[in-house]
């Protein structure tokens, strides 16, 4: 869009869930929309935060072993911290991005019961690219500010984030056998509340992938190598992919058609 000032003031105060699997760009959508001033909100960098801030806890040592282990962090810890953050008074006065938020249908009532969502953004991404796209093309991020990185969208500098300069490394825990376990458990546990929220009328797709017959800069397509990459869609099909430029305008594209 030409015109950033105007999207910010129409998505302020508003309340988005991203919802989707393991490694379908929840973080990079949530670094897009918190450019629009939205808080974001994610239990792993909550949890993150709690035991960076307060080391010497029962709870801080307890989540830092589960998530040593790729393990998923229990309701009891991940849901008083979440809650926290959405009570704060910038969630409030700015709006906020859940992301990794509810996992589970026991996280989902509990959210529901206290705070009501203007939108669910359910990210479609074609499962086999998920474990290629962590693995396969060696998917880090950023210390500082969580930015996503890969071989389809290197940093300009390799081991430095284009956008604040932090350490970027490879998680220890996004192993194929890790990113399997926990894409079982998506389906098992968080896909399977995802009737509820459609049936609430604020769930829409945002899809990665960009049909023959759509009219696309190169700039703006996923590239392996110097070459365009096709991902299988299934039933011997492929599509292009959307990278990280043209995702983030299909996002502001969306979101401007809805709220402006």
């Amino acid at each position: 869009m030409e015109d950033l000032n105007q999207l910010k003031a129409a998505v302020r105060g508003k309340r988005i869930h991203l919802f989707g699997p393991p490694g379908c760009g929840k973080g990079n959508r949530s670094k897009d929309l918190q450019a629009l001033g939205l808080v974001h909100v994610a239990s792993g960098g909550a949890l993150r935060a709690k035991v960076r801030d307060d080391p010497d806890s029962e709870l801080s040592k307890t989540a830092q072993e589960i998530m040593k282990r790729g393990e998923l962090v229990p309701d009891e810890i991940v849901v008083p911290v979440v809650m926290e953050h959405l009570n704060k008074p910038e969630c409030k006065e700015n709006g906020f991005i859940l992301d990794g938020f509810p996992r589970t249908k026991a996280q989902a009532d509990l959210l529901f019961s206290q705070v009501d969502l203007d939108l669910v953004l359910l990210l479609d991404v074609p499962r086999s690219f998920l474990i290629f796209g962590v693995v396969g093309a060696n998917r880090r991020a950023c210390v500082s500010c969580a930015s996503g990185y890969s071989d389809f969208d290197p940093p300009k500098v390799e081991g430095v984030c284009d956008r604040c300069g932090g350490t970027i490394v490879q998680r220890a825990d996004d192993t194929a056998e890790t990113i399997s376990k926990r894409l079982d458990g998506y389906d098992a546990e968080t896909r399977a509340f995802l009737p509820d929220l459609e049936a609430r009328g604020i769930v829409e797709v945002l899809p990665i992938t960009v049909a023959d017959d759509d009219d696309v800069g190169e700039s703006r397509l996923k590239t392996l190598l110097g070459e365009v990459y096709r991902v299988d869609i299934g039933d011997g099909g492929t599509a292009r992919m959307l990278n990280l430029d043209g995702m983030r305008e299909r996002l502001y594209g969306f979101l401007a058609k809805k709220f402006m």
